[in-house]
């Protein structure tokens, strides 16, 4: 009960304390950095008994599992708060993102899937005022990102009703329910407009959290219900993650080759990563939701080094032209525009990127299923085209950015300090270092 009650409590106190605190921003973010790094500690030393214990009603259990996926979930919020030290991003970043924290931890740690899914519900509406957070004026992104949370809870309650009870006619089958869930999580296509539309209005460390790290649950949840319920993975749920899949796919190269301003190309560069991680739940179990897991991990790294890169551009120019490219921003700063461009690439899946791993998992899989006709033919094809395309688009944007612009003044371009110049080709040495020598990430065990 005592690890329930730390584990749930201290987040929201701490929410509270930064939300007091809001008018200083990096102390705020310094108190979000200290619970969570305290908290990471607390729980990295314990020994799950992975024994229910009913807490508000609802029997709740800290298993190895859960707790694995825990560490990953405080780290990344750790590694952002810490972040937020350094490039303060908005009144809610801390105090959103602690709450949702709470209910986060919450989903992973109560054992009826029905309850787990409300509580997923909460949180993302926590994790809504993160996405706003520095924009009070402007609700699309995080209006789209909880409508499409909102549509997906009651499918996802109506398919487990129907998986725990006598199946109504009138519904449409469990398969059909989850897979339309999954796709409205996960940005599939048609849902996808809800991830351009954050893309376009959050700050870059807010929409690390939200796109980073908050999905590690929902696909935690999606996988378990998946494990618990074969008879899901029909032939409809695997044509509708595949169709849906394949179009993602080809949207998000298409979007990423003309993009028209930086927000748009990094969007349809993340929608890319996302469709392969939709087609992660027809692939087999235990492969399927390791697969994703090495996806989102390498996901939060390409965000990172994409974030360092924009907020160190930005330096150069605060105000982002929304409908066109920041001509020849990149020759004031090259190693930002480096951090930046490696960022997208380890999105795209590149040799020698933190993404590599991933992607090359999922694109091998995906073929070798092929090949013994378990996936349509065309599904490799058309993830290699979708990421030839995303890759075409970045060099596009970044040839753009290194142009030499008609009119610039040069008295006036400050450039990077020694000690900035140095931080930033650390980092990029370490990224190499660990793209090339990191051992695999261990696998996470299949959540039951």
């Amino acid at each position: 009960m005592t690890t329930l009650q730390t584990l749930l409590f201290t987040p929201l106190i701490a929410a509270l304390v930064a939300r007091l605190l809001v008018r200083q921003p990096q102390l705020t973010a310094a108190v979000g950095t200290l619970t969570v790094g305290v908290l990471w500690l607390w729980l990295r030393g314990l020994e799950p008994s992975g024994t229910a214990v009913v807490f508000w009603g609802q029997p709740m259990a800290l298993t190895t599992e859960n707790q694995a996926l825990l560490l990953v979930v405080l780290t990344g919020f750790f590694v952002l708060f810490g972040l937020g030290i350094i490039f303060p991003s908005g009144d809610w970043f801390v105090a959103g993102g602690l709450a949702g924290l709470t209910f986060l931890t919450a989903s992973l740690l109560v054992r009826p899937f029905a309850i787990a899914v409300a509580l997923l519900l909460l949180a993302s509406g926590a994790l809504s005022f993160t996405l706003q957070s520095g924009h009070a004026g402007s609700v699309r992104g995080s209006f789209r990102y909880l409508l499409g949370v909102v549509l997906a809870v009651p499918l996802l309650l109506i398919a487990n009703w129907q998986l725990e009870a006598q199946p109504v006619t009138w519904l449409l089958p469990p398969g059909e329910l989850v897979a339309l869930a999954a796709l409205l999580l996960l940005a599939g296509f048609p849902f996808h407009i809800w991830l351009q539309a954050a893309v376009n209005e959050a700050e870059p460390l807010p929409l690390a959290l939200v796109v980073g790290v908050a999905p590690l649950v929902p696909l935690a949840l999606l996988f378990q219900q998946l494990a618990i319920y074969p008879n899901l993975l029909d032939a409809t749920f695997h044509h509708l993650i595949w169709l849906s899949g394949g179009l993602t796919l080809l949207v998000g190269g298409g979007l990423a080759l003309t993009a028209v301003h930086l927000r748009r190309a990094i969007g349809s560069v993340l929608l890319l990563d996302m469709a392969l991680t939709i087609l992660c739940l027809t692939l087999p179990e235990q492969v399927g939701w390791e697969t994703a897991v090495t996806l989102q991990i390498g996901r939060f790294g390409g965000l990172l080094l994409l974030t360092g890169g924009w907020l160190l551009l930005k330096r150069h120019q605060a105000e982002w032209p929304l409908d066109r490219l920041p001509a020849g921003l990149g020759r004031r700063s090259p190693l930002s525009l480096a951090l930046l461009g490696v960022g997208l690439f380890s999105l795209l899946g590149l040799p020698l990127t933190l993404g590599f791993g991933g992607h090359w998992r999922l694109l091998t899989a995906v073929a070798e299923l092929a090949n013994r006709n378990a996936v349509p033919w065309w599904l490799p094809a058309i993830a290699l085209l979708g990421l030839g395309l995303g890759a075409a688009g970045v060099l596009r944007l970044l040839a753009v950015l290194l142009a030499q612009p008609e009119h610039e003044n040069v008295a006036t371009a400050v450039p990077d300090p020694l000690w900035l110049q140095i931080v930033v080709g650390v980092v990029l040495t370490a990224v190499l270092w660990l793209a090339l020598f990191l051992p695999a990430l261990p696998t996470l065990i299949l959540p039951g």
